[in-house]
């Protein structure tokens, strides 16, 4: 499934298909959504064919429902009982699930919220039988946040945000969510195909801390951003590492090297992460070869992890899939004084809009990660066997900081 574009700051992000969201009544609460979607069964075998209105954030009617943080799951309900149908309940289930394997004790229910409608039993009495036009608008409340047990500590509970509907054919877990229309006639449930059911798309408001003043300032004045030199507290330093190897195959080099990353280590998915690099090297021939531009091997990878639930070993790893999101492009800072032997580029990495964001719930995490790599260039061999050579975690945003709004300094296809 795909997820949300990048808008101006203060707004809310979507599926990749999906326009931009205003957050303006978001202190409000209620729900900003106009879309309407319409479900109902289709076959006519069924005496009883519930139709479910709902009214969402999505694009099109044809897209799955989508709900962002703060709003409600507005719509209705409308029934027609042919007279001499005993239903005993009508109501609405709203869950979110985990899923890490084929079995039942592989999903973890997160979310699980039962809205009744009506109800034979109401209040301890018996009510009079159901039936003819029925109709029940509703609105419910998305929690912002569940408390679950913590899977790294047994017998304690732990609060998670909710997660981005996450799903992707090649990982083996997944966090989806779905709402349900349920009618018991006597003692069965109206299930399997019967149900009237649909998924829908839940997306998190994740806004990173404003960057430092002068970053913001470079933003609005569209100026380039001051480097670790000159904005020391806008920026992260990575501890220097050093890349060793064999030029040629007869000449062993050594190159330090010092990593920044733009503060805070927290990224809108649409948006860049500023990089600074500065290399040093004795042998200046191995210098020119291996630190240039298109050399910079720096990366941005997601990790997805999730633990299999089974009976006995509750929590035993399942998956820990690791693939690449993003590379830095690089150019040559124009600051500083220039040394001999030394380079220093400026660069960024460019975020694609469809990035799901940071989270983590229960057994379920999805991580990412600015990894440095040894070089791969023509002429050299490195000694670095440990890779990556810097790993950095970072936070993936759905929403912009408060203040201007990050730049690009480069086209968005010259990251590809």
């Amino acid at each position: 499934m795909s997820s949300p574009p990048v808008y101006e700051a203060g707004t809310f992000i979507a599926s990749a298909s999906l326009p931009a969201y205003s957050r303006r009544d978001h202190q409000h609460g209620g729900s900003r959504g106009s879309t309407e979607h319409i479900f109902s069964l289709k076959d006519q075998k069924n005496k009883i064919q519930p139709t479910l209105k709902l009214f969402s954030s999505a694009p099109t009617s044809a897209s799955l429902p989508t709900f962002l943080e703060g709003d409600k799951i507005n719509g209705s309900l409308a029934l027609h009982i042919p007279r001499g149908e005993k239903i005993c309940r009508v109501s609405i289930v709203v869950r979110g699930e985990i899923l890490t394997g084929p079995q039942p004790q592989n999903k973890l229910c997160f979310l699980d919220i039962l809205v009744p409608f009506w109800s034979k039993f109401a209040a301890g009495t018996v009510s009079p039988p159901l039936s003819g036009d029925c109709h029940w608008p509703f609105s419910i409340d998305i929690p912002k946040d569940v408390v679950l047990p913590d899977p790294a500590k047994p017998g304690t509970a732990r609060t998670y945000a909710l997660p981005q509907t996450f799903l992707e054919r090649n990982s083996k877990a997944s966090a989806h969510y779905y709402l349900s229309v349920q009618i018991t006639r006597s003692a069965l449930l109206f299930r399997e195909n019967n149900e009237l059911q649909t998924m829908f798309v839940y997306v998190p408001a994740v806004r990173p801390d404003p960057p430092s003043t002068l970053r913001q300032l470079a933003y609005q004045e569209n100026m380039p951003i001051p480097g670790p030199e000159i904005d020391a507290d806008g920026w992260y330093t990575c501890p220097m590492v050093t890349l060793k190897g064999t030029v040629f195959s007869n000449r062993k080099v050594e190159v330090r090297c010092i990593l920044s990353l733009a503060k805070p280590l927290s990224y809108t998915r649409g948006s860049a992460i500023p990089c600074s690099l500065i290399y040093f090297c004795q042998d200046l021939q191995a210098l020119n070869l291996l630190c240039t531009p298109t050399t910079v091997n720096l990366r941005l990878h997601r990790q997805v992890k999730c633990r299999l639930l089974s009976l006995g070993t509750p929590y035993t790893l399942t998956t820990d899939a690791i693939e690449e999101s993003g590379r830095a492009v690089w150019w040559p800072a124009n600051t500083g004084p220039p040394r001999q032997d030394g380079r220093r580029f400026d660069g960024e990495i460019h975020l694609p809009k469809g990035l799901k964001p940071t989270s983590t719930i229960s057994h379920f995490t999805l991580k990412y990660f600015v990894v440095m790599l040894p070089f791969d260039v023509t002429g050299f061999s490195s000694a670095n066997i440990a890779q990556p050579l810097i790993q950095q975690e970072v936070q993936i945003a759905t929403i912009f900081a408060k203040g201007p709004r990050p730049r690009h300094y480069v086209p968005g296809n010259a990251a590809n």
